[in-house]
């Protein structure tokens, strides 16, 4: 495809997730974040092809996301979807006692005023992270920004970070935004070099969902000792809390009930939530280039040889 046609294709992808992003609020539709993933990886895939050779396309997407974010930020276009950016910054108030009590807080939604008493059930240090005064929202915004920042040099990660619907789930506070952008300075930065321990560390202080993608990354590069360490590090993590209230820990940390039950969420609760698929997502565009490699060694029949490189 000629390079002005591959970057439309690349920018009517990209616009094509807002709409869909907006399917997912009625309910049965949660689904169509199956085909937001892939229209994602499309933008990527024309990134690294045609509109490679098109100044105007990664800037156009950067734009777009950006406007489409502080936009839904001050108007509440396309805003709401998530308790996150309010009880989020609101467990920290509770310091070590974030296991053991909840919070109450309101927040509004589509022109109703939701009342909320709640659990954290993050690990500890994800509510620290924050801006005081400023609205949680702009945090999750100036994260996404800041991964950006971090993959400028790879075409291809730049161009599905920047995927409308990412920036605009950014805007909503969602807090997955920060332990993504830990996880690109932990994997993604070779560059990084000494400090890599410390911003893994960190990465495995936030969010479940961000030690799943550790250890999973260090499972795929056959490096046993250091996923065994992702664990080590996550247990001190925690350490003291399970000391503090061990019930209180398994309740709401590993068993990931926000109330009082103890009881689980099914699987399939997991299967279309909108914020969890940005963390596949984040995997197939900052690692596009060794995914698409192995891709083609299992397709042809060759060796998968040894584990990839550093993007």
């Amino acid at each position: 495809m000629i390079p002005k046609g591959s970057a439309a294709v690349a920018l009517g992808a990209g616009l094509a997730t807002v709409p869909l992003l907006f399917g997912t609020t009625f309910p049965g539709c949660s689904f169509l974040i199956v085909p937001i993933f892939l229209l994602t990886l499309l933008v990527v895939y024309e990134a690294d092809t045609g509109a490679a050779s098109n100044r105007w396309t990664l800037p156009s997407l950067l734009v777009i996301g950006g406007v489409l974010a502080i936009v839904s930020v001050l108007t509440g276009i396309l805003n709401g979807l998530s308790d996150e950016p309010y009880s989020t910054p609101a467990y920290a108030a509770l310091g070590w006692g974030m296991y053991l009590h909840p919070v109450s807080f309101s927040y509004a939604q589509y022109g109703r005023t939701l009342y909320l008493q709640s659990y954290d059930v993050y690990l500890p240090l994800l509510t620290f992270v924050q801006l005081p005064g400023v609205d949680y929202r702009w945090v999750s915004v100036l994260a996404w920004e800041g991964a950006i920042f971090l993959v400028r040099n790879d075409r291809r990660a730049v161009a599905g970070l920047s995927t409308p619907w990412i920036p605009l789930l950014a805007a909503n506070g969602q807090n997955d935004f920060v332990p993504l952008f830990a996880l690109t300075l932990a994997l993604a930065l070779p560059a990084v070099g000494r400090w890599r321990w410390p911003a893994e560390a960190f990465a495995l202080a936030l969010k479940q969902t961000a030690n799943v993608v550790v250890v999973g990354y260090h499972l795929a590069r056959r490096e046993w000792l250091r996923a065994a360490a992702a664990v080590v590090i996550t247990a001190a993590v925690l350490a003291p809390f399970f000391f503090l209230g061990p019930a209180s820990v398994w309740c709401h940390v590993i068993v990931g009930n926000s109330g009082t039950s103890c009881t689980a969420q099914p699987w399939t609760f997991f299967v279309f939530k909108r914020n969890y698929w940005l963390y596949p997502t984040w995997a197939a565009v900052v690692f596009y280039a060794p995914i698409r490699e192995r891709l083609r060694r299992w397709m042809h029949g060759a060796p998968s040889g040894d584990a990839p490189a550093d993007p």
